[in-house]
């Protein structure tokens, strides 16, 4: 019965170890290059803001592309309607996810945060995910 106990003990530890761990996140900024650029014309100034919402339900984001200017000032507001479920919103210089460009805090669903920081100056095509569910949620960042 002790070493049962002791089993149940340890296994409880390292789930909520596991489970702490997946709640932390770092959040860092750049401006990195992508591994494949896409030539564009289009493209706002850089350093204005701008403003888009993202929602993660289901377990997957209502939006497959965001598209913003070189060097923009991005506000993302983010709803995560998806209860008990946590989710998160990064861009990442290729669909590796090695090179954070932005890390956004998990929230637990249902909930909403916003994230801000500056789009990569390079214009090209790169990737934004939730670091949570990243084989199912992942889509284009495009910087124009």
């Amino acid at each position: 019965m002790r070493r049962y106990i002791l089993i149940l003990a340890v296994a409880s530890l390292l789930l909520c170890s596991a489970l702490l761990a997946g709640c932390t996140t770092t959040t860092t900024t750049g401006t990195t290059a992508p591994t494949t650029a896409v030539q564009t014309t289009t493209g706002g100034a850089a350093g204005q803001p701008t403003a888009i919402t993202l929602t993660a339900q289901n377990v997957k984001f209502d939006k497959s592309t965001i598209t913003v200017p070189a060097g923009a000032q991005v506000t993302v507001t983010f709803n995560n309607m998806d209860s008990g479920v946590p989710h998160n919103f990064a861009v990442y210089t290729d669909a590796s996810a090695s090179t954070a460009i932005f890390k956004g805090q998990i929230v637990n669903g249902p909930g909403t945060t916003t994230y801000t920081f500056t789009a990569p100056s390079t214009k090209g095509t790169y990737f934004f995910r939730c670091d949570v569910h990243p084989t199912t949620m992942t889509w284009q960042f495009i910087v124009q």
